[in-house]
């Protein structure tokens, strides 16, 4: 088991640089790591000066891969992205418009529509509390 972390470790690099679907992705490194299972008594450092760096090895097989699959799945890793902006953007300002209101409640610096009185109701409550007066 020791001696497969190497492989291992070498299989993970050439992963990080394929763009393809996970489908794909997995087929390809069955297939890589069987092929390495030969140098699976190196180290990472042999190994790479062995068969290639991970870069080298990726470009290869990206090769083969298919331009159609490739743009697929860019477009998915940017719709993801977009996605993942939006929904920080949203709760961002989610959180600064709660903020926002939250101080000035406790400021009470908010903003009241004020009612605009006329003479005649300003007679008509005083009338009211001289008549409540009264009893």
């Amino acid at each position: 088991m020791m001696e497969d972390k190497g492989v291992r470790r070498y299989v993970r690099a050439v992963s990080r640089r394929l763009i393809c679907s996970k489908a794909t992705r997995s087929r390809l490194l069955n297939g890589l790591q069987q092929e390495l299972s030969a140098y699976s008594t190196l180290p990472y450092d042999d190994l790479c000066a062995q068969v290639g760096s991970p870069e080298q090895i990726a470009a290869q097989i990206m090769d083969n891969i298919s331009e159609v699959e490739v743009s697929n799945t860019k477009r998915k890793r940017r719709l993801i992205v977009v996605l993942i902006i939006c929904i920080f953007a949203v709760t961002a300002g989610v959180f600064g418009g709660y903020y926002i209101q939250a101080n000035q409640v406790m400021r009470n610096d908010f903003y009241v529509e004020e009612e605009n009185t006329t003479d005649e109701q300003v007679k008509k409550d005083i009338t009211f509390e001289e008549a409540l007066q009264g009893e």
